[in-house]
């Protein structure tokens, strides 16, 4: 599922116009990375957790040269599924 299927979908489960489902949703994403950004995580309880997380400098190497190369530290991104998504997940449901 793409973007643009997620907000079919949302705003057909709302009833509301896809144009007004669009903008909430990057209004979602831009807070989220703004928050993130800010060294911050975010709970949405039942769903699950993002949390920012830094990754250190390593070696890496190249596949076709097999030269080694450092991988410079960065930032990324950790989500952590809730308890209520995880037993969502994985209820058995009939023909499965």
């Amino acid at each position: 599922m793409n973007k643009a299927d997620l907000i079919n979908k949302i705003a057909t489960r709302l009833s509301v116009p896809q144009k007004e489902c669009r903008e909430h949703l990057e209004a979602l994403q831009a807070v989220i990375a703004e928050e993130l950004n800010e060294g911050n995580g975010i709970i949405l309880q039942g769903f699950g957790s993002f949390n920012l997380w830094k990754q250190t400098e390593r070696e890496g190497r190249n596949p076709r040269t097999g030269e080694t190369i450092p991988i410079l530290p960065r930032r990324s991104v950790k989500f952590r599924p809730g308890k209520m998504l995880l037993q969502k997940l994985n209820t058995k449901k009939e023909g499965l």
